[in-house]
């Protein structure tokens, strides 16, 4: 069974089309659709009961308290364990797939790839209804337990799924206990260290380029995010010495320049607009 994980918090807008996305595939393994909505204040809740009620393939799991993006993915993930499915599937609650055939694709790959245990693919941005093809830098497959690095696997999230068995209580609690503000980061680089990993260039799914926490449009947030996101990668290169190539110096300017460029970009959009109107 596919465990199909969407993590949701106050995604009134766009909800429906997610769980839509899931409703219509086609595969030939039975799925499960979790939905951990993260005591959202919005309709969330309604929108999600409403599809619950018409599908029993839906568990609706309302949070009583806002456990924030990680916490609530690492306590589905435990649900998931122990309900006993052999893969899982992720998708956000603000993005869709855009693929019927999505989770039949992967699992087919999964089947005939033994050694390989995560598997995502090429992906289109939604940026205000304008779907695009992303154009990924140079994808790692194979072994990357060495060139995971400080890029990852270039996945986008909504197009990964990955046998279960990855999953290590000790390193979600160990994770959990870092109050990251990213999870697939740091626990897809544990992955790495003991399965293969694969890429397909076929678009199966699309995020939507708005403000959210891993595309944050405040300086501040921005700045926080890659903050949090350099303290995965020094936390993973103590987990494997020697194999994430987490270097302090190199850390430190990679950080200064993404932090410079988002500044630039939104000064370049905000004269842009200026110039048009």
């Amino acid at each position: 069974m596919i465990a199909v994980c969407i993590t949701t918090y106050n995604h009134e807008p766009y909800i429906a089309k997610a769980i839509e996305s899931v409703i219509a595939q086609q595969c030939d393994e039975p799925l499960r659709i979790y939905i951990a909505d993260d005591a959202s204040t919005d309709n969330t809740e309604l929108v999600c009961r409403s599809f619950a009620a018409k599908d029993k393939r839906i568990v609706y799991i309302r949070r009583e308290a806002n456990l924030g993006i990680v916490q609530n993915t690492i306590s589905l993930y435990h649900q998931v364990i122990q309900d006993g499915c052999g893969y899982i599937a992720m998708l956000d609650g603000d993005d869709y797939w855009t693929d019927t055939h999505k989770t039949q694709l992967q699992l087919d790959f999964l089947r005939s790839h033994p050694d390989c245990g995560f598997v995502h693919t090429a992906s289109f941005v939604d940026c205000n209804g304008i779907i695009t093809k992303e154009v990924p830098y140079s994808i790692p497959t194979g072994d990357i337990s060495h060139t995971y690095g400080v890029h990852g696997a270039g996945q986008t999230n909504a197009t990964v799924l990955f046998r279960t068995s990855l999953l290590r209580e000790e390193e979600l609690h160990a994770i959990a206990a870092q109050h990251f503000r990213v999870l697939d980061y740091p626990l897809y680089g544990l992955f790495a260290q003991r399965t293969q990993f694969a890429f397909i260039d076929t678009p199966t799914a699309a995020w939507r380029e708005h403000n959210s926490v891993s595309n944050p449009q405040s300086l501040a947030a921005f700045a926080a995010y890659q903050y949090h996101y350099f303290r995965c990668w020094k936390w993973l290169e103590k987990q494997h010495h020697r194999t994430f190539g987490y270097n302090i110096l190199y850390a430190s300017g990679l950080y200064i320049y993404r932090v410079a460029y988002f500044l630039w970009r939104q000064l370049h959009n905000r004269f842009a607009r200026r110039k048009h109107s």
